[in-house]
């Protein structure tokens, strides 16, 4: 797994605390013996001050408060998150939502990201640290976003080349289908990326002086790249789906029905936020989707992805929402729901599939120690 680090600090929650305490002195209220030698000048009127005991010591002022209360109540009317929850969350609205949602998100993907991908999850009422920090969203609205913390990490070559073995072109249709499905909901990153990159660097080469033009270094991404995915041209999702199907009680049955489950929950609606100018650079790549482990792909992305904590990106995936309008929030629920479906599809995808690479070239690999999914 490739761990992505942005820069500057975040502020978590929307909530600002303001203690007001009232201290009684050291004295016990229970020492209440007077001095002898001291006597009233006057009678007294029989009233007495009213005791503090029952009056809070500290207050809590939470900014928009309202939208933030509005969202527990949307909770608790879902069934999403009950009384204990508020209990343990020490009443506080902020820590109760917060709590709801990760609950939430742990108890439907059940641990099937860990150590395949990584993303934060954060509820706020401005557009963020985008370009314009802090800008309103709209009267009354949330935006919920899932953030890239750690890409997954994808070797596709060995499987590629065991389909192909079934039938011309099948492990292309694999590799086609794979990428347009995933590009509908993520970012991914694959050879037409480092073809891109290639063609910058040349662009950049020309650039310079004729004496510095021998320090670039071009990644070969045409040899790395399979010979059946650099010829196919013209292909559709119902002809890739048609070839896939014809093997769905081959050998690679599973990796084939994996594949389609994934691609059907591409094709379902979600009301995802778009972007238009509050981001400097869009969303970080949620998938390097390499050929071999160190091959020229993965090469441009290492070298591109030193600047990506140079800018703002755009969150993986958004939704906005008001939390008392029920249609909107049940959008919001859905669109969440098949974000963390795909990403969990295409984590069992990454376990498959790398175990295949595993096997094929285990005599091959430099780092045996080294995981299939790295931190960087």
């Amino acid at each position: 797994m490739r761990r992505v680090t942005k820069l500057g600090a975040r502020r978590r929650g929307s909530s600002k605390e303001i203690i007001v305490r009232y201290d009684a002195g050291s004295r016990s209220p229970k020492r209440t013996a007077a001095a002898t030698d001291i006597a009233l000048l006057g009678q007294g009127c029989g009233e007495s001050l009213p005791s503090l005991r029952r009056i809070p010591i500290s207050y809590r002022l939470e900014t928009n408060g309202e939208r933030l209360y509005r969202l527990c109540l949307a909770l608790v009317e879902r069934n999403l998150a009950d009384k204990q929850l508020w209990q343990i969350s020490g009443k506080v609205a902020v820590v109760f939502a917060r709590s709801a949602i990760q609950k939430l998100i742990e108890e439907f993907s059940g641990g099937a990201l860990k150590d395949k991908i990584d993303y934060c999850f954060e509820v706020r009422d401005d557009l963020g640290t985008g370009y314009w920090r802090g800008a309103a969203l709209g009267e009354g609205k949330l935006m919920a976003a899932f953030e890239l913390q750690a890409c997954g990490f994808l070797k596709i070559g060995a499987a590629l080349d065991a389909l192909e073995e079934q039938e011309r072109f099948l492990g292309t249709a694999f590799y086609y289908l794979l990428r347009r499905s995933l590009y509908k909901w993520i970012r991914i990153y694959d050879h037409t990326d480092a073809e891109c990159y290639n063609e910058q660097l040349h662009e950049w080469m020309e650039q310079e002086e004729p004496e510095s033009r021998a320090a670039y270094e071009f990644p070969p991404v045409e040899e790395a790249t399979p010979e059946p995915v650099r010829t196919a041209k013209d292909w559709t999702d119902p002809s890739a789906r048609r070839l896939l199907r014809r093997h769905l009680h081959g050998p690679y049955s599973t990796w084939i029905q994996k594949l389609l489950t994934l691609h059907r929950l591409s094709r379902l609606n979600g009301q995802v936020m778009r972007f238009e100018g509050e981001y400097d650079d869009p969303p970080v790549p949620s998938l390097l989707l390499v050929f071999r482990e160190n091959d020229a792909i993965q090469a441009c992305f290492d070298h591109e992805s030193e600047r990506y904590n140079e800018t703002t990106n755009e969150p993986t995936c958004a939704v906005c929402f008001r939390p008392e309008v029920g249609d909107e929030f049940d959008a919001a629920i859905r669109t969440m729901a098949i974000f963390l479906k795909i990403n969990m599809e295409l984590a069992g995808l990454i376990t498959l599939l790398n175990g295949m690479e595993e096997e094929t070239h285990a005599g091959q690999r430099e780092h045996r120690a080294e995981p299939s999914l790295r931190a960087a």
